[in-house]
């Protein structure tokens, strides 16, 4: 289920396709803005170098982070089902068809970011804080999609009457095939809502500068996790569990140890700082 919204000449656009897009868009819009306001400040007066051209900088790190997402995501979702692709491998490449794990495209885009980063000279850690305001507009708009054309849905429950009207609702399968469920879609919104509110709080108060994604995706994976407990869709399984929530707990644990070496990494260095403002000072008052 998966109605098509634009059908011009060759031009079929789905209404999960809308949503992701514009969720794209929104968020490369973001980051270019952040680049912006970045690169005003960074800039010295009379370079060569304005504002403007500095920002597509930051936005083609961006654009081969979503390659490279699309690439990781694909990938690992073919992994995962890899018995149905060995017998249909003419269906690996036709994204159309949907099947995505998105921690597979943050394997792909992490690193493919940090490189194109220094390629294009562009402050990796600033880049990730562009991020965090980017990442949260993707799960709204994925989820928002999710919720109109019957994927990710939620448990059938036995009435709507037995739920408070704000857990549940008539809501459609992958097959179309419309019940009263668990409106996991609707949960997912609200939650990338406030995982988008608390980006922008810590972007606008510049609290934890190149540490923000790693939270934000800790808080995600933990939220995403829980989510697993309550869907209903069908999905590989790892150690017994739904393979989306195995491995968002790996993204809890690897996003909280990269955080927490770089939380570590720039307290050793204020640290060094201020042992050598002690120093200088000391110098000074012989």
């Amino acid at each position: 289920m998966n109605p098509v919204v634009i059908d011009i000449g060759p031009l079929v656009l789905h209404e999960y396709t809308a949503w992701v897009m514009g969720g794209i868009l929104l968020g490369l819009a973001l980051i270019a803005g952040h680049g912006y306001t970045a690169e005003r400040h960074a800039l010295r007066p009379h370079t060569a170098i304005t504002p403007y051209m500095a920002i597509t900088r930051w936005l083609d790190v961006g654009i081969v982070a979503l390659i490279a997402s699309v690439i990781g995501a694909r990938a690992l979702h073919v992994a995962l089902d890899w018995d149905y692709f060995a017998q249909h491998t003419q269906d690996i490449d036709r994204l159309k068809t949907g099947g995505m794990a998105w921690q597979g495209g943050l394997i792909a885009a992490i690193p493919a970011t940090w490189i194109t980063a220094r390629l294009r000279r562009v402050p990796f850690r600033a880049w990730t804080d562009a991020a965090t305001l980017a990442l949260p507009i993707g799960m709204m708009a994925t989820w928002q999609g999710c919720r109109n054309t019957g994927c990710g849905y939620g448990y059938e429950v036995h009435t709507l009457a037995d739920w408070p009207g704000w857990m549940v609702a008539e809501l459609p399968d992958v097959f179309g095939q419309v019940a009263p469920r668990l409106d996991i879609q609707t949960g997912g919104v609200i939650f990338g809502g406030i995982i988008f509110a608390l980006a922008v709080l810590l972007t606008w108060r510049n609290w934890l500068p190149g540490l923000r994604l790693w939270i934000v995706l800790v808080i995600a994976g933990l939220g995403l996790l829980i989510a697993g407990y309550l869907r209903a869709d069908p999905t590989q399984t790892i150690l017994n569990h739904r393979a989306d929530q195995a491995l968002n707990a790996w993204l809890v644990i690897a996003s909280a140890g990269i955080g927490g070496i770089l939380w570590l990494m720039d307290r050793h260095n204020t640290n060094d700082l201020r042992k050598g403002d002690a120093m200088q000072f000391e110098k000074l008052s012989r």
